[in-house]
């Protein structure tokens, strides 16, 4: 038995899913401990291209049971949706998800919460996915949440939902003219819900009797380390913790239980939204990684910045989280460059210590290998140039790389 975790070592996006499918070979269980709808795990099995946003990414393999754990906010006409279309897909999905009754719900209140949020902060905005996560947690802390196992009697789910609409209208969040609108995606909420309700139940005693029975757990997180709400580049990040402290509480486990965790970097860097970012171009070479790397956000849809690899936050992101080894994604995506940067460190200080918008970025200049590496499946047959460029980063990162993608096809993958 392991309990093995894949976290984001950036700002989200780093191909956490391709990385966790290609984990579930060897998985039964994959779980996830925070976030909700506002993830987005891209994964391309042949022609064929799916975007999981609340289940775990080992839906799509047979035979494993996935679970949606108590640190999520799960919102039900999303999920509904998502169960649909593995369904289209025929994929078995009938006793493989277990939805956990002490999760928070997202409403359609949220949702629409979110959104006005946004919009009032005009240019000062976060930048969210507007799919009603932050306000979720908020309701969570404030300890007015809807929970799972609140959609099993819907008589007084109606009741409390329509008893929020009536607050958040008396309160001027919500405008008397939005509730007609509200009123309508409350139908298809309610629907969702009773449809998902079959799913929901004790997942803490189900992971401790999976971890009794000595089963292989697979643990997959969402956003990134510098999304996180503490650690995080704060205030322009997610309102959950990302960073693998929250794995025990997301999911009922003690410390001891996780046994190694894989942190996903992307071999250059991107973001989502505003923010610094300190290695970021604004160059042709930017636009390049953001062609080749067809960078648009799976969730949103919007398109990702982009930079070089800055090992500064690299080294940040191994020492919140306690990664045993990394993994690289999209190394193909720098096939083309004659020279390749990464940042080291900055030369004003450290993350927290200074700001990132006043990071100063030193940078090494390293070859390109000018070849393309999509068919390569061996570390070794990598060009030389490819494996000074991933030595490299694993001795800045002080940790040792154990899978590299280059390519987007499931089989696309090195496994060290």
């Amino acid at each position: 038995m392991s309990i093995l975790a894949v976290l984001g070592g950036q700002w989200g996006d780093e191909g956490k899913g391709k990385v966790v499918d290609a984990l579930c070979e060897c998985s039964e269980v994959v779980a996830r401990f925070q976030g909700g709808a506002n993830a987005g795990h891209t994964i391309l099995i042949g022609e064929e291209e799916t975007i999981l946003h609340q289940l775990p990414s080992g839906i799509l393999r047979e035979n494993i049971d996935c679970i949606l754990g108590t640190g999520m906010v799960i919102d039900p006409i999303s999920l509904m949706q998502e169960i649909n279309n593995l369904t289209k897909h025929e994929i078995e999905i009938n006793g493989r998800i277990h939805i956990s009754l002490l999760a928070h719900v997202v409403t359609p209140i949220h949702k629409t919460l979110d959104a006005s949020r946004e919009a009032s902060l005009g240019s000062m905005a976060i930048g969210t996915t507007k799919r009603g996560i932050g306000p979720c947690y908020s309701d969570k802390i404030s300890r007015t949440g809807i929970r799972m196992i609140d959609l099993r009697d819907l008589s007084l789910l109606k009741s409390r939902l329509e008893d929020k609409l009536r607050q958040s209208i008396l309160q001027g969040f919500i405008l008397e003219t939005e509730k007609n609108d509200l009123f309508k995606e409350f139908d298809d909420f309610y629907k969702a819900s009773e449809k998902i309700s079959p799913f929901i139940e004790d997942t803490i005693s189900l992971v401790h009797q999976y971890i009794d029975e000595g089963k292989n757990i697979l643990i997959e997180g969402a956003q990134g380390t510098l999304l996180d709400i503490d650690y995080g580049s704060y205030p322009y990040v997610t309102s959950s913790n990302t960073v693998s402290g929250n794995i025990c509480t997301g999911l009922g486990i003690g410390p001891k239980s996780v046994d190694n965790i894989i942190g996903v970097f992307k071999a250059y860097t991107t973001r989502v939204g505003a923010g610094s970012f300190p290695t970021e171009l604004d160059s042709s070479e930017g636009d390049y990684l953001q062609r080749r790397g067809n960078e648009f956000g799976a969730t949103t849809h919007r398109k990702r910045r982009c930079g070089w690899f800055d090992a500064a936050l690299g080294k940040y992101a191994v020492k919140i989280n306690g990664f045993t080894s990394i993994a690289i994604t999209k190394l193909d995506v720098l096939d083309a460059l004659e020279e390749i940067k990464i940042c080291t460190h900055y030369e004003n200080g450290a993350y927290p210590s200074i700001n990132l918008n006043e990071a100063v970025p030193h940078y090494i200049t390293l070859p390109g290998w000018s070849r393309s590496i999509g068919n390569v499946r061996e570390f070794d047959n990598l060009p030389p140039q490819a494996k000074e460029y991933l030595k490299t980063v694993e001795g800045l990162l002080e940790t040792p790389i154990s899978h590299i993608s280059v390519g987007k096809e499931r089989h696309q993958i090195i496994e060290i």
